[in-house]
């Protein structure tokens, strides 16, 4: 029998109580998938109505209509309004036209889709635009002068519903009608199907494993899981040096991308150019913008005219914060001198709208086109409404700020591969951009078929106006085919984000289920995108990824890595306006240099002059749950910004069980907000630190571990640590986490 060594207390293995947070209590609430159910159940319950209230509207209008002759009609107007959309229960239809309850397991077995049937209210009215006598309290000075004279009783043209009832009055609406617009794929446990919540003696009952995780989709009898895409983030300012004989030294840019609504990307650039124009004397070192729609580059001076910011010394407030600077204002030099021939705002848009893509166009259509750019397609994100120019300006100057911190070597420029400033489009996303293209597709078939209906004088019946075939076939194609785009332009959609689900083992498949994948070409011999970054610590697996071409490209989430869906940001706005955040419009850089610059999403919203009270505030929030757990903030103090991130797709470390998070206990950190923590590798070290700060005196460690010389000798004067990790082997992914001895060596006797 083996020799058991004394002393050892077996009552106590397994104690739970003793563990305290363990890892395994991390998943038990909500299973290893949820960042797939999350993301899907974001979609239905809040993405997909608001795509539809994008384009919830159809109008149109019929002039000199036909009419009686005591009741003439100036114009009839059609209009089609979309209302809420509603999800039903998975059904299917038998061959006799009845329905009943769908069971995945029936699915699988007949190669059936396991989906629910989506309605959508929508409200058909017909206004007419009629004369009506104007009431005699609001006729004005010269109508009533009119009337007196023995004139006519002046008219105006009133809208009415052409059933009766004023357009203004509340009941004068028609009801709205329940449409069948399509159906909708459901994913499997997620809060919409019919597995969600059920027992284990139900799940056999309905020939379900208990164990399955959910997660992926069933699509004609194949199981289907959705491959979450890694792209760069919309709306932050990257810096990057160029190779050394270009004509370009550094560029910032930005991928600026509206927060909701469609999702289409508008990107700024901003080049350093070495040597001035020889052509036109040379000014030294100038920086110019590419904008959207215009083909040549524009001197950045001139760009800040069309905004509205005229004077240099306006300029130069919104570039420079400190007039003391001086090799800052030596380097926005040639910039101003290389503006100088334009003085004005109308001449600077009329220079945009000459260098733009429309050619031939008169002096008032070039301004107003340059302006439509300024307005609508140059940093959309931060507003696209008229009066915006401001905020615009200023985000403007902080980009050159940036930049030329970078050429003054004040700061380091941005890594592209910092897995802060990626995103993981999972199911939600992916699904919305689906569902985008469809609803218009839909939208246009009903117009077309109204058009038909008022030429011809039929009636408009909404069922066969709405063709339910658009949005059911173009899901499951690109479910079932992997091709995520318009089945017409087949070549310029992604493949490979729909695969069948790996079912080789339990293992494999919730390994699938946590895959993700870089969409870059796969010949490419670039190494960079590849290698293991140190942000991946947590977040992604560092052993579980594919041999050969896809080597770096396919990785796998960590085993308490978590993607955020996302959350509103207008509430933490309107919370730190009312903690004396400055709003932009307000601010003036002259008056508050050191101001601490907050940023929500990219957009740059404010400033505040005491960063630490404000972070300390919305901290607060965030661990008393009163703001979701998955809002990043991070504090950088050396550039005085305040960043704040609530947008879906950040891949997050800690997935810590529910009552802890609400404690405030677990905390969730992405990438860039684990650069502002000091995270300590296990509770003893951070007992051991607290030990030394309490005037304790150690014992000499005498246990013969190997790796204590590589730890770091404990400072007792400081207050190192802010965190602690949950156990270290959570960096590991899911088929990893199993391999026996990871931590050694291999040793062939």
């Amino acid at each position: 029998m083996a020799d058991y060594e004394e002393g050892y207390e077996y009552d106590d293995y397994g104690d739970e109580d003793a563990a305290g947070i363990t890892a395994e209590d991390c998943w038990t609430s909500k299973g290893l998938v949820s960042q797939q159910l999350d993301s899907f159940d974001e979609f239905v319950a809040t993405t997909m109505q608001e795509l539809v209230e994008e384009n919830s509207q159809l109008t149109l209008d019929q002039n000199n209509p036909p009419s009686s002759e005591d009741n003439p009609i100036a114009l009839r107007r059609y209009e089609i309004n979309f209302g809420t959309v509603l999800l039903s229960r998975p059904v299917m239809t038998e061959g006799d036209g009845s329905t009943q309850v769908m069971l995945p397991q029936e699915a699988r077995l007949r190669n059936l889709t396991y989906s629910s049937p989506l309605y959508l209210e929508m409200t058909k009215s017909v206004q007419v635009a009629v004369e009506r006598p104007v009431p005699l309290n609001e006729l004005d000075e010269e109508q009533e002068a009119e009337l007196a004279r023995g004139g006519e009783h002046p008219t105006r043209l009133v809208w009415e519903y052409e059933e009766g009832g004023s357009i203004d009055s509340d009941k004068g609406g028609p009801a709205p009608d329940r449409v069948y617009i399509g159906k909708l794929p459901i994913m499997l446990k997620s809060k919409y199907c019919i597995l969600k919540d059920l027992d284990e003696d139900d799940l056999y009952a309905w020939n379900e494993c208990p164990y399955d995780q959910g997660g992926y989709f069933i699509i004609n009898g194949s199981e289907k899981v959705l491959i979450a895409q890694e792209r760069s983030a919309a709306n932050i300012v990257q810096v990057f040096k160029k190779p050394a004989l270009s004509a370009v030294s550094y560029i910032a840019e930005i991928r600026s991308a509206l927060e909701k609504g469609s999702r289409l990307i508008s990107s700024l650039t901003l080049k350093l150019f070495d040597k001035g124009d020889s052509q036109r004397g040379g000014f030294g070192k100038t920086v110019k913008s590419t904008l959207p729609y215009v083909k040549a580059d524009i001197p950045i001076g001139i760009v800040f005219r069309a905004l509205g910011v005229v004077s240099d010394e306006d300029i130069l407030n919104h570039i420079c914060y400190d007039r003391n600077d001086t090799q800052m204002l030596e380097m926005l030099k040639p910039c101003i001198e290389e503006a100088f021939v334009i003085q004005d705002r109308e001449v600077a848009l009329d220079f945009i709208g000459r260098r733009g893509n429309a050619t031939n166009l008169p002096y008032d259509k070039r301004v107003k086109y340059a302006r439509d750019i300024m307005q609508k397609e140059l940093l959309p994100h931060i507003s696209q409404k008229e009066g915006s120019e401001t905020r615009k300006a200023f985000f403007l100057g902080y980009m050159v700020h940036k930049l030329f911190q970078c050429v003054l070597g004040r700061r380091e420029t941005d890594d592209r591969d910092h897995f802060g400033k990626k995103r993981l489009d999972l199911a939600g996303p992916l699904l919305a951009k689906l569902f985008r293209n469809l609803f218009r597709r839909l939208t246009t078939d009903v117009y077309r078929y109204l058009q038909r209906c008022v030429e011809n004088g039929r009636e408009f019946n909404m069922t066969l106006g709405v063709k339910s075939t658009t949005i059911t076939n173009g899901l499951k194609y690109s479910l079932a085919t992997g091709n995520w785009g318009d089945q017409k332009k087949a070549a310029s959609s992604t493949a490979g984000v729909s695969q069948v689900l790996n079912r080789y083992t339990f293992a494999s498949t919730l390994s699938h289920l946590r895959r993700t994948n870089t969409p870059i070409g796969r010949d490419g011999k670039i190494a960079k995108p590849r290698q293991l970054h140190n942000t991946h610590w947590g977040l992604v697996c560092p052993a579980e990824t594919p041999e050969g071409q896809a080597c770096g490209l396919v990785k796998n989430l960590a085993l308490m890595c978590y993607v955020t869906v996302g959350t509103p940001s207008d509430p933490i706005i309107e919370f730190m306006i009312q903690r004396n955040m400055e709003v932009l419009e307000e601010y003036e850089p002259l008056r508050s240099p050191n101001a601490t610059k907050v940023f929500v999403n990219g957009v740059w919203v404010g400033v505040h002059r005491e960063p630490s009270h404000l972070v300390k505030c919305v901290q607060d929030l965030r661990r008393s749950h009163l703001i979701s757990h998955e809002v990043s903030l991070i504090r950088e103090i050396r550039d005085r910004e305040f960043k704040i991130f609530t947008d879906a797709g950040r891949a997050a470390g800690y997935y810590g069980f529910q009552g802890l998070i609400n404690d405030g206990v677990v905390e969730y950190l992405d990438a860039e907000e684990e650069e502002t923590v000091m995270i300590t590798m296990t509770p003893e070290d951070l007992d051991i630190s607290r030990q030394l700060q309490a005037g304790y005196e150690l014992r000499p460690d005498t246990s013969g571990d190997l790796n204590k010389r590589v730890k770091a000798p404990i400072n007792p004067t400081a207050h190192i640590w802010t965190h602690c990790e949950i156990h270290p082997s959570m960096i590991l992914g899911i088929c990893a986490s199993i391999i026996p001895f990871p931590d050694h060596n291999q040793f062939v006797s």
